[in-house]
């Protein structure tokens, strides 16, 4: 009889991070195919947590083979609609806590539309690459800039007919079918047939 081959290797290195805002579920065996520039932004991040007074808070991810998601929490100024401060919360692979990372210094200073125009390849490009298995971060990201604009036009008693003006639900985006959870998503149904909804009608 041959060798029995191994199917369970051990990585020999393992780079895990445990801290309040960031939980990394997925083991890395190495770090193969992510750029310097993203292992940086994961190393020294400091924009991780939620930002004193913030208005707006989001949540963006999946949980099918492993969870991988991301909150964003963001202080936002309401007369000129600009993102003064934001901040982050992660759980998966390093690729998520950079885009998540990234996209909040992204947005600061920009209004909604400025930030609204941020597409998952921007993400991507201020990142210098992210792993083609690692790509679905990058659609979070950009997903959770939307869902914390979405939040803050609700909390100001905005309506569906508000949310569709600024961010217009696209089901059929490659966005929309990657996000198996998204609090823009759950808000826009709880507006449409929550109690509200019920006291309107």
């Amino acid at each position: 009889m041959g060798e029995t081959r191994n199917v369970y290797v051990e990585p020999d290195e393992r780079a895990v991070i445990r801290t309040a805002d960031v939980y990394q579920t997925e083991v890395e065996a190495g770090t193969a195919g992510y750029s310097d520039t993203l292992l940086s932004v994961v190393a020294n991040f400091k924009n991780s947590g939620a930002p004193e007074g913030f208005n707006a808070q989001c949540m963006v991810g999946k949980s099918k083979r492993g969870e991988v998601a991301l909150r964003l929490f963001a202080v936002i100024d309401p007369e000129t609609e600009t993102f003064v401060r934001a901040g982050f919360k992660t759980r998966g692979c390093l690729a998520m806590t950079a885009c998540a990372s990234v996209v909040c210094s992204m947005i600061e200073g920009r209004t909604f539309a400025e930030a609204l125009a941020i597409t998952p390849d921007d993400v991507k490009a201020a990142l210098d690459g992210v792993p083609w298995d690692k790509l679905h971060t990058t659609y979070f990201a950009a997903e959770g800039v939307r869902a914390l604009i979405g939040d803050f036009i609700i909390n100001r008693g905005g309506a569906i007919a508000d949310l569709d003006a600024v961010v217009p639900c696209d089901e059929l985006s490659l966005s929309c079918a990657m996000c198996e959870h998204c609090s823009l998503r759950d808000a826009r149904i709880e507006l449409q047939f929550g109690p509200a909804a019920d006291e309107e009608a």
